[in-house]
């Protein structure tokens, strides 16, 4: 079976565990609570203490520029470059959705997702603010909008094709899996490789800090005005229509280059519930002698602010600063 099916279906079969637990909790006496009866003689001084707790608040994406649509379209905007890792933008998934969890397995890192609460965004609203960039782009998004959620554009897809198509990837890629049901459609899971990480110039140990601290995803295509229409036509037309598309990426030292897109879509039915599940790859093919692992090395040294290794009487004395609260795993 697919990789991504059964990742698909662990965390289906999770969510039913999670529903039929009972948890039962043992009633117990607060081992804080000091009791005594009113107008007694007791010292009190001990309730007058003031405990001090430190709690360090993630950060997050303002909802000011958040957009959430029944049709699940995730558009890109410039956001505060403090969240940014280096020059990576962040993924536009962060601004709906938040990492329940994530894992590594084999060649994949697979995150898991869950929708952050908050009222959709008036179909009107998004098409006037994309029409500020160009006429045009409102248009195309209202039609992208409508179009994406009729059954009738689904091509039901087998097993064996998901699994045939995955195992024929050889370059770097990310997979969307998102549920459609009831007009509405649901992120699940976001899995990409390690070619991917070389693509942004970065490495396991930065991304997993990355997330730890911010909770959100780095992201590879520029933001920028200029790159944005460009950007969100090939994000309309490539996820919908399929079209290969090229557009300028970004790596972790800011260094631009073209990056050929390619998308292929499948659709599952599942009878159980009246819903589909969608899965959308986007395989990304570049001159992978742009992001060597030596730069990637100096990527994390950078990220990290690690001082070099110093050997005093052939000892080696690993002097390390890290910050971000950094830990191995």
């Amino acid at each position: 079976m697919s990789n991504f099916l059964k990742y698909q279906k662990v965390i289906r079969e999770e969510k039913i565990i999670c529903l039929s637990k009972t948890i039962k909790k043992e009633k117990r006496k607060n081992q804080y609570t000091v009791e005594f009866k009113f107008g007694s003689d007791i010292d009190v001084s001990m309730l007058k203490q003031i405990i001090q707790v430190n709690q360090q608040i993630p950060a997050y994406i303002p909802l000011n520029i958040t957009f959430r649509l029944e049709s699940d379209i995730l558009i890109p905007l410039q956001l505060d470059p403090n969240l940014q890792l280096g020059a990576l933008a962040i993924d536009p998934i962060s601004y709906n959705y938040r990492i329940i969890k994530y894992d590594k397995h084999q060649n994949n890192y697979i995150f898991y997702f869950e929708p952050i609460d908050r009222p959709f965004t008036p179909l009107q609203i998004v098409k006037n603010t994309l029409e500020k960039y160009h006429p045009s782009l409102g248009e195309q998004f209202e039609l992208f909008h409508l179009n994406i959620l009729k059954k009738d554009k689904f091509t039901i897809a087998t097993e064996q094709e998901i699994q045939e198509y995955e195992n024929s990837i050889k370059n770097s890629f990310a997979v969307y899996i998102q549920k459609k049901q009831k007009g509405k459609i649901t992120t699940l899971i976001k899995s990409i490789n390690t070619q991917y990480l070389q693509l942004m110039g970065i490495n396991d140990e930065m991304l997993q800090d990355y997330i730890n601290q911010t909770g959100l995803l780095p992201w590879c295509f520029c933001n920028e005005n200029q790159q944005y229409m460009n950007l969100i036509k090939g994000m309309f037309q490539g996820a919908h229509q399929q079209i290969n598309s090229s557009m300028p990426a970004i790596n972790f030292n800011g260094q631009k280059f073209e990056v050929k897109i390619t998308p292929r879509k499948f659709h599952i039915y599942n009878q159980d519930d009246d819903s589909y599940i969608q899965f959308m790859f986007f395989q990304q093919e570049y001159n992978s002698q742009i992001i060597t692992q030596n730069q990637i090395a100096l990527n994390m040294i950078e990220y990290f602010n690690l001082k070099p290794k110093i050997i005093k009487q052939e000892i080696i004395e690993d002097d390390q600063i890290k910050r971000c609260k950094f830990r191995k795993i």
